[in-house]
């Protein structure tokens, strides 16, 4: 029970608990920090960084508003519960997912979306965003089902690209999906059974690709949604790809024949 003249302490909403609350590792909190875009409650680097890092940083860290304490690896390893952060860890705020009605309406020329059916593991979520963006994918929509999150590991994964690509939520994959095709947007499904070979579809139309589930695939409903089903070529014995490496074949091909250099 709090006493009449107790303070309570509102603490700022964090992005979960425990580890999932903080992102580390070079790459991960520089571009992270240098984007401005994910909200920095507070950054924490050791005072083992080389003394010019620690003044670029800290320099970023002032134009973007960003407390900064300098303070030992322990103490930073303390924090995140994890000893591979390079001497860098950020507390951060929860991820500012996009609107997906904005996405849209702002994507101009002919759009490449990404769709993600339930993508549960962080490490394929983080793959799958990291080549999105190198590859000019336009924006990726998640259900809000059965879909990994934003974390702390998917973005270490990504290696930051969380930062640069729009991510949106939709309540319901299936209407979603009825919508783009309304709007003359190809909704592309991948199935084994697919007549059509990924070098078969032409990705200069508007398209919305869509890749499932690690274990399962496309939901059902989703597949009798798609406008046009693909597959990629195998040779060997393994069943299927990765769905991360899925999605990075399928989305060089969509650059290579955007004219992708």
């Amino acid at each position: 029970m709090v006493g009449k003249h107790s303070k309570v302490k509102k603490n700022k909403p964090l992005l979960g608990n425990h580890q999932k609350c903080w992102i580390w590792g070079r790459n991960a909190v520089r571009e992270t920090l240098s984007a401005g875009f994910w909200t920095i409650w507070e950054l924490f680097l050791s005072d083992r960084l080389p003394a010019e890092e620690l003044e670029e940083l800290e320099a970023c860290a002032t134009k973007h508003s960003v407390p900064v304490v300098i303070t030992s690896d322990k103490t930073l390893t303390q924090k995140c519960r994890a000893g591979d952060h390079q001497g860098m860890i950020a507390k951060m705020a929860p991820f500012p997912y996009a609107d997906p009605e904005q996405i849209r309406q702002q994507t101009t020329g002919t759009p490449l979306y990404l769709i993600l059916d339930r993508v549960q593991d962080p490490y394929n979520f983080g793959a799958i965003i990291r080549s999105a963006e190198i590859l000019g994918t336009d924006a990726i929509f998640l259900g809000e089902q059965e879909q990994c999150d934003v974390t702390s590991l998917v973005c270490r994964t990504s290696a930051g690209a969380v930062n640069h690509v729009p991510l949106a939520q939709v309540p319901n994959l299936v209407a979603f999906c009825q919508q783009l095709k309304s709007e003359k947007i190809n909704v592309l499904g991948t199935a084994m059974q697919a007549e059509e070979t990924l070098v078969d579809y032409s990705f200069t139309h508007p398209t919305a690709l869509i890749v499932g589930n690690e274990g399962t695939g496309l939901h059902p409903d989703l597949l009798a949604a798609c406008s046009h089903l693909i597959r990629i070529p195998q040779q060997g014995q393994t069943e299927s790809l990765n769905v991360a490496v899925s999605a990075g074949i399928l989305l060089y091909e969509a650059s290579r024949q955007r004219g992708f250099q």
